[in-house]
């Protein structure tokens, strides 16, 4: 009976030694499954406009990414560094570190979508700069091949805002885009203006993708602008190409 009591002990010992591993296995799988859910909804949304992101870039429309989210990015490389070497909940948990993480992931994920919606708005002045219709309609002789044109201008126009109303859901629509876009260019070499010559030329150059280069205005172009009221309707702006 001696003998078995030290044996019984020790079989005890192990059994509650066994029992407190499972235990404080179990806590940490709790607590790394708690973090996971802090993650869980907020790289969701994260996700989606990484996609349009990418989405855009594959057009070659840039979208810088925000402060916001290279810092995350940064918080992130950090901390999985630091729970690579002690994998528990604790390491990540430690300090301010993952609140901060958090934080900036929302606000990454919020400061993206609104990169993505300006550059996309953005893009559009890219492949159509011309003048909405309303500025249009006073210039143009009443004639009635003018007023088709102008019909058909109007719709592709709307069209044209219509789409930009909304980011696009993939590359088809981008090129769907483009499309309406150069079909209005080309709707506005029809337009026949009643005005000087050389404000003609102006006004069709400015109603072209590339716009109209500075040498066009000139001041009889400028003077007329200024008497109908649209000098203030025209920004001069750099093409980027050094």
């Amino acid at each position: 009976m001696t003998n078995t009591l030290p044996m019984r002990v020790r079989a005890l010992r192990e059994r509650l030694t066994r029992l407190d591993k499972l235990s404080s296995n179990v806590d940490e799988a709790s607590a790394l499954e708690g973090l996971r859910g802090d993650l869980a909804g907020r790289t969701t949304k994260l996700d989606a406009q990484l996609k349009n992101q990418a989405l855009l870039a594959e057009a070659a429309i840039a979208v810088p990414p925000p402060a916001t989210l290279l810092a995350a990015r940064k918080r992130a490389s950090v901390l999985l560094e630091k729970f690579r070497v002690q994998t528990k909940a604790s390491t990540l948990k430690r300090g301010q570190a993952w609140r901060s993480l958090l934080e900036e992931i929302d606000a990454g994920s919020r400061d993206l979508a609104l990169a993505v919606r300006e550059s996309w708005h953005n893009y559009r002045q890219q492949v159509f700069a011309g003048d909405a219709p309303a500025v249009i309609r006073p210039r143009l002789a009443r004639t009635r091949a003018n007023d088709a044109t102008f019909v058909e201008y109007q719709r592709l126009f709307n069209r044209l805002k219509t789409a930009f109303d909304m980011l696009p859901s993939d590359q088809t629509t981008i090129e769907n885009v483009k499309q309406v876009a150069a079909e209005l260019e080309s709707t506005a070499q029809g337009f026949d203006f009643a005005v000087p010559a050389e404000v003609k030329g102006f006004l069709e150059a400015v109603l072209s993708v590339n716009g109209a280069p500075l040498e066009l205005l000139t001041p009889a172009v400028l003077k007329w602008l200024k008497e109908n009221d649209s000098f203030d309707s025209y920004r001069i702006s750099s093409t980027g190409r050094g």
